[in-house]
C-alpha cells in the first residue's frame, strides 16, 4: 500500500463544496468566494517563503498545471528551487547532475531508482524536469527511505541518531481535524477493523512524511529561495499536513495551492487551500466501434 495514495483518497472527503455566488470558470484561480487574476495570484504567491503545489500523482492534467504555475512563479522569482515528494534523499546527487545536464532521461530515472521509489508513470513528470534542467532550476529530493520512515514511526526521534535522520526533528502533533481525516483513510484500508496500535503508526508515519518534506523545504527557504514543493494533495489540503510542521520550522509565509475540478455551478471549500485552478472536465474517451 502506497500511504500517499490513502491520502490522495481524502478527496471523496476533501474536495466538499458549497453552491453560493457566481460559477467558477475552467482556467480561473479562485480565493474565498471570488475569481483572482492570474497576475495578482502569482505575485502573491511569489512573495511567501513556500509554496506547496499538490496533486493526484496519476492526473496528467495535474502535472500539467504544476508546470504552467512553476513557469509563472519562475517569471517571478528567478532564485526558485522545486522540492519533490517522489524522491528521497538518496536521489539528490541525481538530481544535481540531470540540472546540471550530465544525464540522459533513462539515466535520470534508472540512477534515480524511480520505478523503486515511486512507481507512478515517469511521462507524467518528465515535464518539469526538463523545466527544471532547462532553466537551471535546483530540484531538491524531499523524502526519505520507506525504512526509514517505518522506523522513525515506530520509535522516537531521538533513538535514531540525527545523521541517520537528515538531522529531521520530531514532528509536531496532529492537530484534532488532521487526525479525524487520517483515522477515516485508515478505517478505509482496515476494512472497518478497529485496531488503536496499527492506527497509532499510520499517524506516526503520516506525520514522519510531512516533517521530512517541511524540513528539506524549510532548508532552501531559510537560505532566501522560494522553495515549492510538489506533493500529493492529502499532504496540502486545509493547512493539516507540511503546513502545519512548517509553521513548526519557523515558516511563517506558506501559500498553498491546488487543482480543482469543478463540478455543476459549485465553488471550493473556502479553508480548502489558499487558491484552487479551475480544470476543464476531463474528457471521456469515445467507445471503440
Amino acid at each position: 500500500m502506497r500511504i500517499s495514495l490513502g491520502l490522495a483518497a481524502l478527496l471523496t472527503g476533501t474536495l466538499t463544496t458549497h453552491a453560493y455566488g457566481s460559477c467558477p470558470q475552467p482556467g480561473q484561480w479562485w480565493q474565498g468566494e471570488r475569481a483572482t487574476p492570474h497576475q495578482a495570484l502569482l505575485a502573491q504567491a511569489a512573495q511567501r517563503q513556500v509554496v506547496l503545489l499538490g496533486e493526484q500523482h496519476d492526473a496528467i492534467d495535474h502535472h500539467r498545471w504544476q508546470l504552467h504555475t512553476l513557469a509563472g512563479l519562475h517569471a517571478l522569482r528567478e532564485d526558485m528551487v522545486i522540492g519533490l515528494e517522489m524522491l528521497p534523499r538518496s536521489a539528490q546527487p541525481v538530481l544535481d547532475q540531470w540540472v546540471a545536464g550530465q544525464l540522459t532521461e533513462t539515466e535520470l530515472l534508472t540512477q534515480s531508482e524511480w520505478e523503486e521509489a515511486w512507481g507512478f508513470d515517469a511521462e507524467l513528470y518528465l515535464p518539469i524536469f526538463h523545466f527544471a534542467r532547462l532553466q537551471h532550476i535546483p530540484l531538491v529530493a524531499l523524502n526519505i527511505s520507506p525504512e526509514l520512515r517505518q522506523q522513525l514511526s515506530k520509535e522516537s526521534f531521538e533513538s535514531v541518531p540525527a545523521e541517520q535522520r537528515h538531522a529531521i526533528p520530531p514532528p509536531l502533533p496532529a492537530s484534532p481535524a488532521y487526525q479525524t481525516r487520517l483515522k477515516e483513510v485508515f478505517e478505509q484500508h482496515a476494512m472497518g477493523q478497529e485496531n488503536p496500535e496499527m492506527l497509532e503508526r499510520f499517524t506516526q508515519a503520516q506525520l514522519t512524511w510531512d516533517i521530512a518534506m517541511a524540513h528539506g523545504l524549510a532548508d532552501a527557504a531559510k537560505e532566501g529561495a522560494l522553495a515549492v514543493g510538489l506533493m500529493g494533495l492529502g499532504h496540502v489540503t486545509y493547512g493539516h499536513g507540511v503546513e502545519h510542521q512548517l509553521e513548526g520550522l519557523g515558516i511563517q509565509h506558506t501559500f498553498s495551492l491546488l487543482p480543482w475540478e469543478q463540478a455543476e455551478c459549485d465553488l471550493p471549500e473556502p479553508t480548502l487551500a489558499d487558491a484552487v485552478f479551475v480544470l476543464p472536465a476531463p474528457i471521456s474517451a469515445e467507445p471503440m466501434p
